[in-house]
């Protein structure tokens, strides 16, 4: 049976029930993270999380984490949620791809992602060079 086309809806969800994807391979450094917040601060959350159906921040890693620093943790937010169970490639494929256009990589973190993903997203040799070469 062909799984079901993958469409997204928007559902309001309480920040402190979101729970991060632990092997999240973005990370921020303190001038990113206060640059954020003064965006959240001046904006409110325009780019909205996206999650899987259990809860499990797939893109807004760091968001999240700054309206919890922000004291907004028991808000409830705008998410987007998938109408099905993603497979663990389509949430790892999302996760990268949506990750790629900001922040830096944890490169120990990026390390256990499967290489031919890290290639179809858009790395090429010379950055899986770079990232095993990083200690």
């Amino acid at each position: 049976m062909p799984k079901q086309a993958l469409s997204w809806h928007t559902e309001k969800r309480r920040v402190n029930d979101l729970v991060p994807y632990d092997r999240n391979p973005r990370q921020i450094n303190d001038k990113q993270l206060e640059d954020l917040k003064k965006s959240l601060k001046k904006f409110n959350l325009v780019e909205i999380p996206a999650i899987d159906i259990g809860n499990r921040v797939i893109a807004g890693h760091q968001r999240l984490k700054v309206l919890q620093l922000l004291e907004r943790g028991e808000e409830r937010i705008e998410v987007r949620v998938p109408n099905r169970k993603l497979t663990k490639a389509e949430f790892e494929q999302y996760l990268l791809t949506s990750n790629a256009v900001s922040g830096d990589w944890d490169f120990d973190k990026l390390k256990s992602f499967d290489i031919g993903l890290l290639l179809d997203i858009g790395f090429d040799e010379t950055d899986l060079v770079n990232i095993w070469d990083q200690n």
